[in-house]
């Protein structure tokens, strides 16, 4: 899998992460299925998976951070959305849990470019 299609796969990727996210954010709570995790790792994990997939999907750093803020956004808006879903309520430790997933996320695509970086002058 070469540069290009491993930014399209990232760019799908992450308008069906954002996707998912916006949608099970958003649902009422009765009905959502019952699972039984800790709510923070959810939270830490859907972002971490959409972070990955934003930093991976447009080259660069600044291009990286500019995700990570829209996502950052993105986690606070569904937060404060949720004060008028049936069902749910609006948390600041949800909020800091979406923004450690982000971080996350940025650190795995990060580190993942910086491997392919050294993987390919090797093998030259």
């Amino acid at each position: 899998m070469d540069a290009i299609e491993i930014q399209l796969t990232a760019r799908i990727s992450l308008a069906i992460g954002v996707v998912v996210v916006t949608w099970l954010s958003l649902t009422p709570g009765e009905a959502l299925p019952d699972i039984d995790i800790w709510d923070k790792l959810l939270h830490v994990s859907a972002f971490a998976a959409i972070g990955l997939a934003g930093s991976l999907a447009f080259q660069g750093w600044r291009f990286g951070l500019v995700v990570a803020a829209g996502l950052l956004a993105l986690g606070c808006i569904l937060e404060l959305a949720q004060i008028i879903i049936p069902g749910r309520s609006a948390s600041i430790a949800d909020a800091l849990a979406n923004g450690v997933g982000v971080a996350f996320g940025l650190v795995a695509a990060w580190t993942a470019n910086l491997l392919l970086c050294r993987y390919e002058r090797s093998s030259l």
